[in-house]
């Protein structure tokens, strides 16, 4: 056994064997960079789609919100950012949403409660964010009579206490619901316009109002499969760079070993032939 480890370490430190191998993992290596590159590519343009899928969304016709997203029905990918309008009256009272950054400004956002007063869904409520002001400057008055308000569909936020007559620490209709009734949108709408009516043919007027940016692309999962694919296959191409390496030290040693064997032979041929006596 000790013989036989000794043939593989004689051949795998031979110069040739060595500088083969030494070779074969800057091949390796380089493989591994490219599949890392391409890893980072497939990242890369996983986002650059969902940020132009996003960007396309955010710039598609408004549709009813009745049609896209009924009240009390839990929101998906598929509705999240699509603009959408819905008709109704705003409740006399607003929330103050506090502890929020927008430009680089401290800021509260100011939630308001529309009544639905048209379809099948009248009377449910809707949670809109007309816009926000500077920290602690006054709310703006809320529009009277009935409107019609464009905005982008946003995930609901985490539930995390703190709502009083006055003041909101998450824009959570889960909360909500306790203080205004139901039903209610599962999520809320990020407001950037507003007709007076239900004028729904022409386009949103603005309301004199600061109103906050659209929601941002959902970051995770943005994932190129080709370039991924390709990364696969570097890394495959630099195992088997030293595959390579493998098989010919395998080949060394099978060789070296029948030389050994084929000497060992000889002599023994020759200790028993009567001419090598």
């Amino acid at each position: 056994m000790g013989r036989r480890t000794n043939v593989w370490i004689r051949e795998a430190t031979a110069p040739r064997m060595i500088g083969l191998l030494i070779i074969l993992l800057i091949a390796a290596g380089v493989c591994i960079r490219l599949g890392y590159w391409q890893m980072e590519r497939a990242t890369s343009r996983g986002a650059e789609r969902i940020a132009a899928e996003h960007e396309e969304r955010l710039t598609s016709p408004a549709l009813s919100l009745a049609d896209v997203l009924p009240l009390q029905t839990t929101m998906t990918a598929e509705e999240y950012a699509q603009p959408v309008y819905v008709t109704g009256t705003f409740a006399p009272e607003q929330l103050r949403v506090l502890d929020r950054a927008i430009d680089g400004q401290d800021a509260d956002l100011v939630l308001a409660r529309l009544i639905i007063t048209e379809g099948p869904e009248a009377g449910g409520n809707v949670p809109i964010v007309r816009g926000w002001v500077r920290a602690g400057e006054d709310l703006p008055q809320v529009p009277a009579g009935e409107v019609t308000v464009f905005g982008y569909l946003a995930d609901p936020e985490d539930s995390i206490g703190g709502l009083t007559s006055e003041t909101a620490l998450s824009i959570s209709p889960a909360e909500l619901v306790n203080e205004w009734g139901g039903p209610i949108l599962s999520g809320y709408l990020v407001e950037y316009g507003m007709n007076e009516g239900a004028d729904t043919a022409s386009p949103p007027a603005d309301d004199g109002v600061a109103h906050v940016p659209p929601p941002r692309p959902v970051e995770e999962g943005g994932f190129n499969l080709q370039n991924a694919a390709y990364a696969v296959e570097w890394v495959i191409f630099a195992g088997f760079a030293l595959f390579i390496w493998f098989r010919v030290l395998r080949a060394r040693v099978t060789r070296s070993r029948e030389d050994e064997l084929l000497e060992e032979w000889s002599k023994e041929f020759e200790d028993a032939s009567p001419l090598g006596r």
